[in-house]
């Protein structure tokens, strides 16, 4: 094994623009710099290539199989490259870490001359291939955990289907109901974003009663933890009319509008942020059933933005107060409630799973270019 920089074993050429336009139908991938961006009838790298982020994802690195076409935002290392194993350059590429080479003051660029720089040990071609197999075989388990993670939520929408139908048609004839009947107390957030008006800037503080934002809500209509901002005890008192209890639905009202989840937290106290509107719904509505209606069939049931033609990008309580939907029986809604609290404990256990694969992963990784695999 010797200490070699990448410029010696290997070289960095430009990728060829593309746009979209130009595309022919066909199978080959073309890559952007952060992975596969469409596809067309042609190649220009010969083999197994690796792509590695120019200008946008700075130092990304994707690997194809089979020839491909990368874009001008990337640079390549095809066959004709390097006579190194692909397989094995590319996980080394990733432990390079070739982002905090990034120099660019405006769009983030990297230098190739600064990554032909970088120093790695270089094993033999044999040891190369043992270490790909190896880095392989994880990099494969990782994958279908993540897989199986990805087809929860099309799981999911498909019982919602099967159980109430689709919402505009209505098959099973639900009696149409308006929103407000179901309402205990729907409240638009407080102002107390980082710079907002209720809440100074120096009134975020690094512990104590979180605040809500729209980063804690996922377009899937997941709650996303964790917390970022929090405030006081005693800015809390002042602020109970927005207080958040497991069960409440958050919305999105400002930028990606529309967005929300069931709150489920297990916080003692907690707040909502400007961004949000809190509605928290009487014992006939299951906020699940609600959140997994308005996110599964976004678009059919009303419209979540105001504005003549439904683009302003700004909600209020206003727009919800109109909003009337498709009422099921309660007990087929707590059966859809069994169902997602199911699929939620396996999101859990398989998300557990994936995290100590993902450590396994960096161990083999650190391991395999330290010369310990």
């Amino acid at each position: 094994m010797s200490l070699r920089t990448l410029g010696e074993i290997c070289e960095f050429k430009y990728g060829k623009s593309l746009p979209e336009g130009k595309r022919a139908p066909g199978r080959i991938d073309v890559y952007g710099s952060n992975g596969p961006v469409g596809s067309h009838s042609e190649a220009i790298t010969d083999g197994p290539t690796i792509v590695i982020g120019r200008k946008g994802s700075v130092g990304e690195v994707n690997f194809s199989d089979t020839g491909c076409w990368p874009i001008d935002t990337t640079y390549y290392v095809d066959r004709g490259c390097t006579a190194q194993h692909h397989k094995w350059l590319f996980y080394a590429l990733g432990k390079l870490c070739l982002a905090r080479l990034n120099k660019a003051t405006g769009v983030p660029g990297l230098n190739r001359s600064d990554a032909y720089e970088q120093k790695l040990f270089v094993p033999p071609i044999n040891e190369q291939e043992r270490i790909a197999g190896i880095l392989d075989q994880a990099d494969s388990l990782r994958r279908l955990r993540q897989c199986a993670i990805d087809r929860l939520s099309p799981l999911l929408r498909s019982t919602f289907l099967t159980l109430f139908g689709d919402p505009v048609t209505n098959p099973f004839d639900f009696p149409i109901q308006s929103l407000p009947k179901f309402y205990i107390s729907p409240q638009e957030g407080t102002k107390c974003g980082p710079f907002g008006s209720a809440l100074k800037k120096d009134e975020i503080v690094e512990s104590g009663i979180p605040v809500w934002n729209m980063d804690n809500i996922d377009i899937s209509g997941r709650m996303v933890p964790p917390f970022r901002m929090w405030i006081t005890q005693e800015k809390f008192k002042e602020l109970m009319a927005y207080s958040v209890i497991d069960g409440d639905v958050l919305i999105s009202r400002a930028g990606t509008v529309g967005k929300m989840c069931v709150a489920n937290s297990g916080c003692a106290a907690s707040v909502i942020s400007t961004n949000l509107i809190r509605i928290r719904f009487g014992p006939d509505l299951l906020p699940i059933y609600f959140v997994s209606l308005m996110t599964y069939c976004k678009g059919s049931i009303g419209r979540l933005r105001t504005g003549p033609d439904g683009s302003f990008t700004h909600m209020n309580t206003g727009v919800l107060d109109k909003l009337k939907f498709p009422y099921p029986p309660l007990d087929l809604q707590r059966r859809f409630a069994a169902v997602v609290e199911s699929v939620e404990e396996q999101r859990a256990y398989l998300c557990t799973h994936l995290a100590e694969l993902d450590a396994l992963f960096l161990s083999l990784q650190h391991r395999a270019f330290c010369g310990d695999l």
